[in-house]
């Protein structure tokens, strides 16, 4: 049928058009992929306008618990809550969602007792009690993804439950309300490490000069791994501002060599806009991965 309408151009150009447009917007709004033979148990959607946004540790102050860095945002939120299977570790759930945001900017992440009060977070930021558990069976991060006129947060929190059914909340919350996330910050640099492969914030550059002093937070980070984590840590420097491929491999090539002479000991490599850019201004940005695995 596709192949009889397209002998009139005009209608198969606006039919693919379409088309693309359908699965551009379902690739952009897609929640994370359900953890294998789960059970979905509540699904809302709506519209918010002070989702607590908690990125920080937590703190307790006169009987007070709340997030040293806290916002309040406005959008349109989609919620899911899933039963898990018995007998998945807390460990094996956070890596199966961990490994969806390789593509994109981890805002903050905490496991275990590191997240502080799981009544906290059960029942003042996501208002849903049944997801409570001992304090060191939790997982809890945020991604960010940036597009044209919105913004993409990703919310997982997992609860394992002290052996009763776990459960895994996932909030997606598109919003065009402009996020004063600010500078990154060590937290998300070593969020983003603590999987096998994926792209790395605050690696600040102008035109083909890496301004170190700007990217120092990443640069130290990096620089603290441990001696195994290093040797095995490859990056790659990727350029997109160019006319041809070349253009981009030897704008990549200088910045390559400038981040490898401030990391001795790391292996840092240059490709020439060979993967889709992670942000949508397009600047030079750094992939990472470990191998051999971990």
């Amino acid at each position: 049928m596709l192949r009889s309408m397209c002998a009139f151009p005009v209608l198969c150009k606006s039919l693919c058009i379409a088309l693309l447009g359908v699965c551009l917007s379902a690739t952009v709004h897609a929640a994370p992929a359900p953890f294998p033979d789960s059970q979905l148990i509540e699904e809302s959607e709506q519209t918010v306008q002070r989702y607590r946004l908690v990125l920080s540790e937590l703190k307790r102050q006169r009987a007070d618990t709340f997030g040293e860095r806290e916002l309040r945002v406005a959008g349109d939120l989609s919620r899911q809550i899933y039963d898990l299977p018995n007998g998945v570790s807390l460990e094996e759930a956070r890596q199966y969602f961990r490994l969806q945001s390789l593509n994109k900017r981890t805002l903050y992440e905490c496991i275990g007792i590191d997240c502080g009060s799981s009544n906290f977070w059960a029942n003042d930021v996501f208002g849903v009690s049944s997801l409570v558990s001992r304090d060191k069976d939790q997982a809890y991060f945020v991604t960010l993804e940036p597009y044209a006129d919105t913004h993409r947060l990703i919310m997982v929190y997992l609860s394992m439950r002290g052996g009763r059914q776990p459960k895994v909340l996932i909030d997606q919350l598109v919003t065009a309300s402009p996020l004063r996330i600010g500078l990154v910050t060590e937290d998300e640099v070593v969020a983003s490490l603590s999987v096998t492969s994926g792209w790395l914030p605050g690696f600040v550059t102008e035109g083909t000069d890496l301004k170190v002093e700007e990217s120092g937070i990443l640069l130290g980070a990096i620089r603290g791994l441990s001696v195994g984590a290093k040797a095995r840590l490859n990056l790659i420097v990727h350029c997109y501002d160019g006319a041809h491929m070349g253009d981009t491999l030897a704008c990549s090539e200088v910045l390559a060599k400038q981040l490898e002479s401030q990391l001795p000991g790391v292996a840092v490599r240059a490709h020439g806009a060979l993967t889709p850019s992670p942000t949508a201004d397009r600047k030079p940005a750094v992939r990472f991965t470990f191998w051999p695995g971990r």
